[in-house]
């Protein structure tokens, strides 16, 4: 069962777009310590959500 639901909702394109620029960002050598945490568990979030709605969307089928 998943659990409560964010505060936003996205699109899985704008999704995927998000990930890749936080891929982007994550390996910069520019960036500091805490943002790259930071980012990583923004990261961890969407590909929860949206593993989340692919598997809601297949039992639904």
């Amino acid at each position: 069962m998943r659990q409560r639901s964010r505060g936003w909702i996205m699109p899985e394109a704008d999704m995927l777009s998000m990930l890749k620029l936080i891929d982007e960002k994550t390996l910069s050598p520019k960036i500091e310590v805490e943002h790259r945490d930071v980012l990583i568990r923004l990261r961890e979030i969407f590909e929860n959500d949206l593993n989340a709605d692919r598997f809601d969307d297949s039992s639904n089928e």
